[in-house]
C-alpha cells in the first residue's frame, strides 16, 4: 500500500512538487509569523524583568512603554517615596528618536535611582552616566551602528558622548540623563512613568495599593503582569496574523484537494482494475490518504526548512528583531500540515473508494 502511494507520487513529480511547495509555503508562513510575535513578546518581557522594579506607575489608560510621552508630574515621585515600604523610585521619560532611519525608544533616567532598582544593568565596557551630555547603549545597537565608548551620537538634535556599553535586556537600548531629555523634548518636569521597587516582596501589593490612592488619575501595575498587558495591545495584530495563517493553510488544502482529485480522475481505470482484483473501499481510501500523508510530511519538512531560512534572512536584514521558533510551534506546524493534507485529500479519496469497478474500467 505504501509502495503504491510512493510510486504514484514519483510518477507525477511536477504535480507532487507543486502540492509540497503549496503546503511548505503555508507552514513557513505559520512558523515565521508566530515566531516573530513570540520573539517580540518574549524579548519585551525579558527587558521589563531586567529593570528590576516591582511596580510601574502610569497615567490611567496609557502605555508609555509602547507610546512614550511625558504625562505624569515629576513631583509625584516625591509623594511615592513617602509611602512606607518603598525602597526606590525611578522616574523615566520615554521618547522616540531616530538613528539613521530607524526609530528607537530612548529612556531618560536618573542614573543612580535606575541602578538602585536592582535590575540586571551590567556594563560590558565603560561606565554609567555622570554628566548631562552622556549616554550609554546596549551591545546589540552598538554592534549594529558600529558604536563604541567615547563615540559621539546625535539624538534629537543633541550630541551625546557614549560612556558605556551594557548587556541587552534592560528596558530599552538607549539611555540618556532625564534632565537633558526633558529639556530637549520640551517636557519640563514631566515623566512617562515611575518604576518602583519595594523593600521586600511581601510589601509589593501593599505599596501598589497605597500608590493607587495618591491620585485617581494614576494606575499601578505589577511588572509580572506587563507581558499580559503587552498581549492586550497586540491583540489586533494577533488576529491579523491568525487570519493570514489560516488563509494560507486553506489555500494549501485547496491545492492538495485539486491535485489529489485530478490524480484520482486520471487513475480511474487503475482504481477499477484494483477493485476488480478484490481491493476494498477501505484499501482504496487508505492508499490515497497515505499518499496525502506522504505529501504532508514532505511539505511540513520543507516548510520548516524554509522557516529557518526565513528567520536567518529576517535577522540578517533586521538585526534587532528576534524570531523565536520554539519546539511547540514546530510541533503545531507539523500537526497542521498533516491536518491540511488529510482534509485536502479526503474527498478525492472518498470519491475514488466509491467508484463502481465496471464504470471505472470503461472510463475514458
Amino acid at each position: 500500500m505504501i509502495r503504491l502511494a510512493l510510486s504514484n507520487l514519483t510518477q507525477r513529480k511536477m504535480r507532487s512538487a507543486i502540492s509540497v511547495l503549496a503546503l511548505a509555503v503555508g507552514i513557513c508562513l505559520f512558523i515565521t509569523l508566530w515566531g516573530l510575535v513570540n520573539g517580540v513578546l518574549n524579548e519585551f518581557t525579558q527587558r521589563i524583568r531586567g529593570i528590576g522594579a516591582d511596580i510601574t506607575v502610569t497615567r490611567t489608560g496609557t502605555n508609555p512603554l509602547l507610546f512614550g510621552t511625558g504625562v505624569l508630574p515629576y513631583k509625584l515621585g516625591d509623594r511615592i517615596r513617602e509611602i512606607h515600604g518603598v525602597r526606590t523610585v525611578s522616574p523615566v521619560l520615554i521618547w522616540k528618536a531616530n538613528i539613521g532611519s530607524a526609530p528607537y525608544n530612548v529612556f531618560g533616567i536618573e542614573p543612580q535611582e535606575f541602578t538602585d532598582l536592582g535590575g540586571q544593568l551590567t556594563f560590558l565596557s565603560g561606565r554609567n552616566i555622570e554628566g548631562p551630555d552622556e549616554m550609554f547603549v546596549d551591545s546589540r545597537i552598538a554592534d549594529l551602528q558600529k558604536l563604541s565608548v567615547d563615540d559621539t551620537l546625535s539624538l534629537l538634535g543633541h550630541h551625546f558622548r557614549i560612556t558605556g556599553i551594557v548587556q541587552p535586556g534592560v528596558g530599552t537600548r538607549i539611555f540618556v540623563p532625564y534632565q537633558t531629555l526633558s529639556r530637549i523634548t520640551s517636557q519640563p518636569d514631566r515623566v512617562s512613568l515611575f518604576f518602583v521597587s519595594a523593600r521586600s516582596p511581601e510589601l509589593v501589593e501593599q505599596v501598589a495599593s497605597q500608590i493607587s490612592g495618591i491620585d485617581p488619575g494614576i494606575e499601578t501595575q505589577f511588572m509580572s503582569n506587563i507581558a499580559a498587558s503587552m498581549s492586550k495591545y497586540l491583540k489586533a495584530l494577533n488576529q491579523f496574523i491568525r487570519a493570514i495563517n489560516y488563509t494560507a493553510l486553506v489555500i494549501s488544502a485547496l491545492v492538495i484537494l485539486l491535485s489529489m482529485y485530478t490524480t484520482v480522475v486520471e487513475r480511474t481505470r487503475e482504481i477499477g482494475i484494483l477493485k476488480s482484483l478484490g481491493a476494498s473501499r477501505v484499501y482504496i481510501l487508505a492508499t490515497i490518504l497515505i499518499e496525502a500523508v506522504l505529501l504532508s510530511l514532505m511539505g511540513s519538512v520543507a516548510g520548516i526548512i524554509l522557516a529557518f531560512i526565513s528567520r536567518s534572512a529576517i535577522q540578517w536584514q533586521f538585526q534587532l528583531i528576534t524570531v523565536e521558533i520554539s519546539a511547540g510551534i514546530l510541533a503545531s506546524s507539523v500537526l497542521l500540515g498533516f491536518g491540511v493534507g488529510l482534509v485536502g485529500a479526503f474527498y478525492p479519496a472518498l470519491w475514488a473508494s466509491r467508484q463502481d469497478p465496471i464504470n471505472a474500467l470503461v472510463y475514458d
